[in-house]
């Protein structure tokens, strides 16, 4: 590691006093004491290196915990175990994560010794989970099975996951956090772009699969794309590959400032071609050129519904509302899993914040999708459960400013009453700019923002300050990729539902023909027109507000 940096911001010199890796044994002593109040300040940043968050607000007592799913890979035990403990210790519930992964809430320091020993009997673990760090590898839901795929990704998953955590302090120290997706679904659905380092599918002329790489991509307030590195990397590379580009970020990546510290700042200001020579000396080999690699053609999807996988048995796509799910549903999955299922009877989370049961042989299909709506969890639901997505917002998280998942719940609800959608449309629900819901790759994104309504007072009689929202449209991934731009800065959010209606009604009415995607109307049309069907709804005092 570099000895010139100049450190100036307070989590670097948090890193030198100890490393965050030493975390876990210090969340196991204080776990068994259960003195919260014996804690250090500087620890409970540690515990991010382990995935543990102090829960809204910091002096409550309780904990979020995100726990490592790689390619959101799960077995019916290990989700069973996660309901357990959500049962036992997180209120009854877990939330799907945009990056795969699963989070409980309401935990509390005494339980973490039993929690991080029952995940551990199981196969699992929360290491780098959070902090400055690998974070968990994304990717496609259908790895291995889908019957469309360039290249299966799930050894390369595996082997690139092992190679992280196996590193320990040779990557526990990075600038930022580092967040990388590996897959090789044809259609890209994990979103290599929006990554720290993103691999996906290729298959050449001559047949060969492998893959593309792209580095650099992040989103928060300051929104990059990955850039190209035009380099075909076959699968035994991976790993190798994966690793350098960490000890890149780890030896170049800017420390003086945290907010200029993620990998999309140094890409951004070296190059590509500098990237790749750092990341080829770092190999200590030359990567195969080929310039024809650029940007992945991905598109928003999330293998909703049923579908038949490359070994004649079929796979349940089942939306999750809003990304959160009891303990109950979790249960019942694994148990349906495990029931109707055969083989490894594999279960996938997805980075659109659902889950997919694979595996299901065809007599079982009815059966299952039965048990699964009984349960809640309906396999051919309306498309727009598919695929909107939300954080935890102001209910648990110290960054957000306005709540997200019971609006977002009234929001879905809403729509799929009000408007017959008949494809696929991306909408974000966040709740600050940190863009943890990806705000600025949905088809409608909407950004947190306090706003004053007129229509509410306050108790001085004055315009209220109420939640609301900023409207991000025209996002697009893939070949020719562009942020959402901000088209109305302030919606208060009980009325956003409305905007939302009168753009989705408005789009299947003007759309060219059934296959035209919500981004291409959006482009295509004026921005001030735009701004009409979002404001006259929502100023109009007639329409009704909508309670979450």
């Amino acid at each position: 590691m570099s000895e010139t940096v100049k450190v100036v911001n307070k989590v670097e010199e948090l890193k030198k006093e100890k490393d965050g890796i030493e975390a876990l044994g210090d969340l196991y002593r204080y776990s068994q004491s259960g003195d919260l109040a014996s804690i250090p300040e500087t620890d409970f940043s540690r515990f991010r290196w382990f995935g543990v968050y102090r829960q809204k607000p910091n002096e409550s007592g309780h904990f979020m915990l995100r726990v490592r799913v790689p390619g959101g890979q799960l077995t019916p035990p290990q989700l069973a175990e996660i309901a357990a403990l959500a049962d036992q210790y997180g209120r009854g519930f877990g939330d799907i994560t945009t990056r795969q992964t699963i989070q409980m809430h309401w935990l509390r320091l005494e339980h973490f010794r039993d929690v991080f020993d029952r995940l551990k009997a199981v196969g699992m673990s929360s290491q780098f989970a959070c902090g400055d760090t690998p974070r968990n590898i994304v990717s496609c839901p259908l790895a291995g099975v889908l019957r469309e795929e360039i290249i299966d990704a799930t050894p390369q998953i595996e082997a690139v996951n092992q190679a992280y955590l196996a590193a320990g302090r040779e990557l526990s120290n990075l600038p930022r956090k580092y967040k990388t997706a590996l897959g090789g679904c044809h259609l890209h659905c994990h979103c290599p772009q929006i990554n720290d380092l993103g691999f996906f599918g290729v298959r050449r002329a001559n047949g060969q699969a492998g893959y593309g790489v792209v580095v650099g991509g992040g989103l928060s307030d300051t929104p990059h794309w990955a850039q190209p590195m035009h380099v075909f990397v076959p699968p035994g590379q991976v790993a190798d590959v994966a690793l350098a580009v960490a000890k890149v970020f780890r030896d170049h990546g800017y420390r003086e400032k945290r907010n200029h510290a993620r990998l999309k700042f140094l890409v951004a200001d070296k190059g590509w071609e500098w990237t790749r020579d750092r990341i080829e000396e770092a190999l200590g080999y030359r990567l195969e050129r080929d310039e024809s690699i650029g940007h992945p053609a991905a598109i928003h999807a999330d293998h909703m519904g049923i579908g038949e996988q490359k070994d004649g048995n079929y796979f349940l796509g089942v939306p999750i509302e809003r990304g959160r799910w009891t303990a109950q549903q979790m249960r019942t999955m694994a148990r349906l899993a495990d029931q109707y299922a055969v083989g490894a009877k594999r279960i996938r989370l997805t980075i659109k914040q659902n889950a997919v049961l694979l595996d299901v042989p065809k007599a079982n299909l009815a059966p299952m999708a039965k048990a699964l709506t009984d349960a809640g969890l309906e396999p051919a639901a309306n498309p727009i459960r598919s695929l909107l997505v939300s954080c935890t917002g102001t209910e648990f998280c110290n960054l957000a400013v306005v709540e997200t998942k019971q609006r977002a719940a009234a929001i879905l609800r809403y729509l799929e009453k009000a408007v017959p959608l008949d494809r696929q449309v991306m909408i974000s629900v966040t709740g600050c700019p940190n863009s943890c819901a990806q705000y600025q790759i949905a088809d409608i994104g909407l950004s947190g923002i306090p706003v004053m309504d007129a229509v509410k007072k306050d108790e001085k009689g004055k315009p209220a300050k109420v939640d609301g929202f900023k409207v991000f449209l025209g996002a697009r991934v893939g070949n020719d990729p562009r942020f959402g731009e901000v088209i109305v800065k302030k919606v208060a959010a009980d009325r956003v539902h409305l905007a939302l209606e009168r753009l989705l009604k408005t789009y299947m009415a003007e759309r060219i023909d059934a296959d035209e995607p919500f981004a291409t109307w959006v482009i295509r049309s004026e921005p001030e027109y735009l701004q009409r069907l979002i404001s006259e709804p929502v100023t109009n005092l007639a329409n009704q507000p909508l309670e979450a």
